[in-house]
């Protein structure tokens, strides 16, 4: 009699895209196909998300890319939006990677104490500056945190890894110029890295043209009645439909034109 699988050998199937070069796979062969081979080393995607746009929608259309970087050994920090969670987010991505390789290489920034105390969860506590400056003792504290997360992502081999921002989250505590002030020098770090860096915009944002500038990639996101709509916008290309792949199964997707 066959020995049953376990839950490891069910969870570890994905066959990750190879990186053309000088790009990084989205792991999703139709997206690559749009980007023109995939997205740049060392540049950063930003992803305009409208407010019809849900956790779920993202996590159709992201977590191949994370699955992508993860099953190549390279690391993720993130820093997510609002309605997510540490925990969340790592019960999510439990369902198609073990617990070692996401506990390893995946790292979860958080600003307000939330999920505080797992080994993934880097507590990176943050206030207004304008009326609450960190003291130096509270800098220099915050810096060995983000050293030691980077650290995890890149491995001992120094791998580049994916960085994950909503943008929301650095806005609503630090305030617009602050928050832009900080994407400034992450996109610049990641660009000197060669990491791929995603940026998420929610509707509303003040430092949305500051984004936009910085971007390399950028995305128009929505829901509606037929599903999840991307766009292209840099570079440009027409609404697809985003569909769970009915060949290969989750969390494989497609890309779909939107009828007209």
């Amino acid at each position: 009699m066959p020995r049953p699988a376990t839950t490891s050998e069910k969870i570890e199937g994905w066959n990750p895209l190879p990186d053309p070069n000088g790009f990084f796979s989205s792991g999703i062969a139709d997206f690559d196909r749009l980007l023109g081979g995939g997205f740049p080393r060392g540049s950063c995607a930003l992803f305009s998300v409208d407010e019809t746009v849900g956790r779920e929608d993202l996590d159709l259309l992201l977590i191949p890319t994370f699955l992508n970087f993860l099953y190549q050994s390279r690391g993720i920090t993130a820093t997510l939006p609002s309605r997510d969670s540490p925990h969340d987010f790592r019960a999510r991505l439990l369902r198609f990677v073990t617990r070692r390789r996401f506990d390893s290489r995946v790292r979860v920034v958080d600003f307000v104490g939330e999920d505080e105390g797992l080994s993934y969860v880097v507590s990176l506590r943050i206030r207004n500056p304008a009326h609450h400056p960190l003291t130096p003792t509270e800098q220099k504290a915050g810096l060995e945190k983000a050293l030691k997360a980077e650290k995890a992502a890149a491995g001992n081999r120094r791998k580049p890894w994916l960085e994950l921002s909503a943008f929301e989250a650095l806005e609503t505590l630090a305030g617009v110029e602050a928050a832009t002030q900080m994407f400034y020098i992450g996109t610049k770090r990641s660009r000197q890295l060669g990491n791929l860096w995603i940026g998420l915009l929610s509707p509303g944002l003040g430092s949305a043209a500051a984004a936009r500038r910085m971007a390399d990639t950028e995305f128009a996101l929505r829901h509606e009645e037929m599903g999840l709509l991307i766009r292209g916008i840099r570079p440009s290309f027409p609404s697809h439909v985003v569909v769970s792949d009915s060949r290969a199964g989750p969390p494989h997707v497609a890309f779909v034109p939107r009828p007209s």
